[in-house]
């Protein structure tokens, strides 16, 4: 006979207060989910074979197994393509559910190192994104050193820098917002 593996939700680790924590974070409509799985037939991150898939991340966060999806790092493949949005016939916003178990996350560090990076390229430079030597890279195709953004201009940089301050940033950066 062959061995057959289930999953089982042990439901007593549901946390009320992590539901409430993702809605406040921005996960409004979380209990508006229906679980019709239309969001899972347009997820890349379903068809690359995640078992954790957004339709999955929705049920959890639905049932508050703040564990499961703090540790999981599925919630950080999703790739933002918000197709899971446009297709919801409830308006849950599956996206904005991730990016709140995201911001719950980074409330408790437990996030990959590749986030810190990208939080603290944006704060310092704008961009989450900063290659370095793109300096040399940008002149040999013709551009100026600095791409047009807050790079480029320091007033702006430090007033976004300002304004980045009086968000959760300023509470949760782990490093310092000079």
């Amino acid at each position: 006979m062959e061995e057959v593996t289930v999953n089982v939700i042990d439901l007593n680790q549901c946390d009320e207060d992590f539901i409430k924590q993702l809605i406040e974070l921005g996960a409004e409509e979380l209990k508006e989910c229906i679980q019709c799985g239309k969001c899972a037939s347009t997820c890349p991150m379903a068809l690359a074979g995640l078992e954790f898939f957004i339709k999955r991340i929705i049920h959890a966060a639905t049932l508050g197994l703040r564990d499961i999806l703090i540790e999981d790092p599925s919630v950080w493949a999703c790739q933002s393509c918000n197709r899971c949005v446009e297709i919801c016939p409830m308006d849950v916003k599956p996206y904005e559910i991730i990016q709140a178990v995201r911001r719950a996350a980074v409330r408790v560090e437990a996030c990959p190192a590749s986030t810190y990076e990208g939080l603290r390229n944006l704060y310092r430079f704008g961009h989450a994104v900063f290659p370095k030597g793109f300096e040399e890279r940008r002149k040999k195709a013709g551009l100026p050193e600095k791409p047009p953004t807050a790079l480029s201009f320091d007033e702006l940089r430090k007033k976004y820098q300002e304004v980045l301050k009086q968000t959760i940033l300023e509470e949760i950066a782990p490093f310092p917002l000079d």
